[in-house]
């Protein structure tokens, strides 16, 4: 009886194994250069935006582009810190520092934003290949972007459950 047991037992475990290396994990997503062009072109096209205008590669991660012709609302992320890996384009980033008061209206709990800018702060001319990292609660604001616009990858990640704010 324990023999027929344990030859089922391996059996089931054989069958369970190679049906899993049979599916495999699945694929990367993927969304080529072209595609995501060519919906931030679409997308410009439709609506003047202060936060620019945004592809989603998958949840998290989007490509951005944002207009010099619009102006740029300094926001921080109280609960995620985000990546940005400029693409295209080249402009000025401040970061750190404090919102300019009056705040404006968000009606997102992870995005506190204000028309005024930054105090303070660390100016960076920021160009295409160039990574920056921002964590909870860091303003952060394009004071000025060269040319018609800049494109990064923005990847934003909530990694807290308390905010964090330095106003």
């Amino acid at each position: 009886m324990k023999s027929v047991f344990f030859t089922l037992t391996a059996l089931l475990f054989l069958t369970a194994t190679v049906t899993a290396q049979d599916s495999g994990a699945p694929p990367a997503i993927y969304k080529p250069s072209a595609a995501i062009m060519a919906e931030l072109d679409q997308a410009e096209s439709a609506s003047a935006s202060a936060g620019g205008w945004s592809v989603t590669v998958s949840p998290g991660v989007t490509v951005r582009r944002r207009s010099s012709s619009v102006a740029q609302y300094a926001i921080y992320h109280p609960y995620s810190t985000e990546i940005y890996r400029i693409l295209e384009g080249r402009g000025t980033l401040v970061t750190g520092g404090r919102l300019e008061l009056p705040l404006a209206e968000s009606n997102n709990a992870d995005i506190v934003r204000t028309e005024k800018g930054i105090e303070g702060g660390l100016a960076r001319s920021v160009s295409a290949g160039d990574v920056l990292v921002l964590q909870p609660g860091t303003p952060h604001w394009f004071s000025s972007i060269d040319g018609e616009s800049i494109t990064y990858m923005e990847t934003r990640i909530r990694i807290t459950t308390h905010p964090v704010h330095y106003q």
